[in-house]
């Protein structure tokens, strides 16, 4: 079978582009209509559901687009948030920012335990190449933004929106990486624990 990691081409590359502007895309529509609570739960749902179905597909193109799709939603919602923290009329209140990190949080632990129990297969990249590779990939979205905004609004906007986007996404992936490592971790223990 062939190895996502090491066999990646310009077709999956493309697809990882495709998915990237289509989940970040969607994920600005989508959360920028509804209310921040709301906006909250779905964005924690699809980051939760998108990063377990990356771990069972089996077709690279869909992985590949599954990764990019994951990318563009955390970069998505890093400038929803971003956009909040600029603004003092908009600023999250505490029980706002408590709903955030808690759906995050949650949705974070539940992939991590879906994650640990899937079947592994030997073409799939381990948790941490995983991680590597959409960390990465949220780099290289993040850059295209801010570049995108510098070459229509100038430096100063795209500092600004630099500043708040790294803040906004740094938060979200640690809010959702560090319960996906911990139900991961203790999930696996429990199946070293338990074998069926």
């Amino acid at each position: 079978m062939r190895d996502f990691q090491r066999d990646l081409n310009s077709k999956d590359k493309l697809f990882m582009i495709l998915g990237s502007v289509v989940g970040g895309g969607i994920t600005m529509v989508i959360i920028t209509v509804l209310p921040i609570a709301q906006a909250t739960l779905v964005s924690a749902i699809v980051l939760a559901s998108l990063i377990v179905t990356c771990s069972y597909l089996s077709n690279p193109v869909l992985w590949w687009m599954g990764v990019g799709a994951i990318a563009g939603v955390i970069i998505g919602i890093g400038g929803v948030m971003g956009e909040h923290l600029a603004t003092e009329q908009n600023a999250l209140e505490f029980h706002q920012r408590l709903t955030f990190v808690g759906f995050q949080g949650i949705a974070g632990f539940i992939s991590g335990v879906l994650l640990s129990r899937k079947v592994h297969q030997p073409h799939l990249p381990t948790l941490k190449e995983f991680i590597s590779s959409l960390s990465a990939l949220t780099a290289g979205t993040f850059a295209v933004v801010v570049t995108i905004r510098f070459l229509f609004d100038g430096l100063e906007p795209a500092r600004a929106l630099a500043s708040r986007l790294s803040t906004a996404t740094t938060i979200l992936i640690t809010v959702l990486a560090l319960p996906a490592s911990l139900g991961y971790l203790l999930a696996e223990q429990r199946s070293r624990a338990h074998p069926h």
